[in-house]
């Protein structure tokens, strides 16, 4: 049995992981500021999109796991932040400032840091 994903639930992942380190300092907008979505994309896990409403979507042809789905927030909340913040690098999806953030947010929850990036 797998995890039937729904927007609901990754509200949920969302919620929880903003109260935790590292994600907790970075002012991230409450779930009702952003809108979440489930596909069945399977090349794609997940993905964030900026603009005048944040999207968070999630595959539910590939997560199938309430672990899977928290470290797969986890990376997204990490793009949310430095889209917000201004941080990102332009042609560049994970840049330095996103691979420091990954590295504490996987010390502090027990991610594999190899399969985060």
């Amino acid at each position: 049995m797998t995890l039937p994903l729904t927007p609901h639930m990754l509200v949920g992942a969302y919620e929880f992981l903003r109260t935790t380190p590292p994600y907790r300092r970075w002012r991230l907008p409450e779930g009702d500021g952003v809108k979440f979505a489930v596909n069945r994309h399977q090349g794609a896990i997940a993905m964030h999109q900026g603009g005048s409403e944040c999207l968070i979507e999630v595959s539910s042809s590939i997560v199938g796991h309430t672990g899977t789905l928290l470290w797969v927030m986890g990376h997204e909340l990490i793009h949310l932040h430095q889209y917000l913040a201004k941080l990102e690098t332009s042609g560049t999806v994970h840049n330095a400032d996103f691979r420091k953030k990954a590295r504490a947010a996987c010390r502090y929850h027990g991610w594999d840091e190899r399969l985060f990036l």
